[in-house]
This record gives structure tokens, sequence and C-alpha cells, in this order.
């Protein structure tokens, strides 16, 4: 039976830190999604192996052996699937142990509807983690939570902009402390050394901080969709050109060396 990609990518999404599992422990929670969430009748190495080639994942070097192994009873071996008919199920306990990992929650998938989520390609994970989150709340109609994200969005990405030119310090206060976000774009927009951002950046940065402000600040504001639209542009224009200065394919290449 084929396997459905698209819910076999949502269902591993659910499980804590699956990438970084080994191949072994993967196929415990393919053996869980092609039983439980797809609901076939058993499985074999065959079946497994193509979660594997779905994900694009290097399988496991022997999954029929693996299979075996664990499915037999004795000292020392906790068995982790029940053999039928030459299809393998989950047993019970190890069923209950594996969804301990696996999360309950819904999963969203942000569209490019409020920016391009490529343009956080190859950056870093809690970017990509602010930037999705903004833009599902743009399609979910949360403007005002949008607007809130975006504003912490640039304000990591100013930060980051310091740090990456090592010139941290200039964004900080006597405590040790960084500035809030006012005072982060007035540094960066008086900047000429290390930078100079160009006129719509310059021009936008203040009127996105605004909306963040007011979202998060006014209790009686709240961002409509007319109003969020109207900055889409100005946005990108602001997030690529920070993204450019910052230039994480360079840094991730110096890391490499």
């Amino acid at each position: 039976m084929k396997v459905n990609n698209d819910s076999l990518e949502t269902f591993v999404s659910k499980i804590t830190d699956f990438d970084s599992l080994n191949s072994s422990k993967k196929i415990d929670y393919f053996v869980y999604y092609l039983t439980v969430v797809a609901e076939q009748s058993g499985v074999d190495g065959a079946t497994v192996k193509r979660c594997f080639t779905d994900l694009k994942v290097q399988p496991y070097s022997n999954i029929p052996s693996y299979l075996r192994t664990n499915s037999k009873k004795g000292r020392g071996l906790k068995q982790q699937f029940i053999l039928e008919k030459s299809l393998y199920h989950l047993e019970r306990t190890f069923k209950t142990e594996l969804e301990k990992n696996i999360s309950s929650a819904p999963v969203v998938k942000p569209t490019d509807n409020y920016f391009p989520l490529s343009i956080f390609d190859n950056t870093r994970g809690y970017l990509i983690g602010i930037a999705k989150q903004a833009s599902a709340c743009y399609d979910h109609g949360l403007y005002d939570a949008c607007a809130v994200m975006t504003r912490k969005l640039l304000e990591v990405l100013i930060i980051e902009v310091f740090e990456v030119h090592g010139i941290a310090d200039q964004i900080k206060g006597s405590n040790g402390y960084f500035f809030y976000l006012s005072d982060l774009i007035i540094e960066l927009l008086k900047e000429k050394t290390k930078w100079n951002l160009g006129r719509n950046a310059k021009n936008s940065i203040p009127s996105l901080k605004s909306m963040g402000d007011q979202s998060a600040h006014n209790r009686r504001f709240f961002v409509q969709a007319v109003e969020i639209n109207k900055i889409k542009g100005d946005l990108r224009i602001v997030l690529e050109e920070l993204l450019h200065i910052i230039d994480y394919p360079n840094l991730n290449a110096k890391k490499l060396i």
C-alpha cells in the first residue's frame, strides 16, 4: 500500500526531535504511523522502507531483521512488535510509550501569503520559527498577533545585524541589556560605516514598528486586514535588506571552514 506522503510529513512534525533520532527509532514511529494513523492492517519491511524513501531519509540497513528481532520475547528483550500473518503491529505498551513523544497539538502550516518564507532558508531556527508564527497568524486573520510577531522579528534581525558586525555594544545599555526596538531602530538608521540601508527600508521600518507597538500596548487598537496588507510590500523590503546585511550564507560557510 502506498504511503500518503503529506500525512507522513505532518505526523513526523509532531514527534519531538524526529530528525535527530537514529534510523532504528524512526522505524518505531513509522510502524505507529502506518498502523495507527494510516490504519493499515499491519506492515512489512518494504512498507516501512517506503516511509524512509518518501521523507528522503537514509533507511535502516536491515529493516526486516529489526522488525523480526524486536517482535521476540526473551530475557533482556523488550517486545515492541507483534507478528501476525507475516505483518507487524505495535505491542500495546510500546505503542503507549511512543505516544508520549507525539504531540497532540494541531500542525499549522503557514503559507507565503504574508511574505515568502523561503527568504529565511539557511538562516537560524529561531528566526524561521518567528517568521512562521507571524505568517500563520496572518493566514488565520489574527492580525494583532501577526503585528506583534512582526515586531519581534524586526527586533531580532536588527540585533543580529549589530552582532554580526561586531558592534553589539552600541545597542546595549549600561545594564548590559539590548535597547528597546525604538532605540534599536535609531541606531540602525544612523550607522553609516558598516552598512547603508536603502531609502525604502529607512522609510518603512518606523511604520512597521508603530503597528507592532499599537497591537502590543494599546488596549483599544486592533489591526485590520486592510492595514496589515498595506505594509506587506514594505515588510518584505525591510526583511530582505536586513537579511542581506547579515549575510547568513557567508556566515554558514565560515562555520564549515
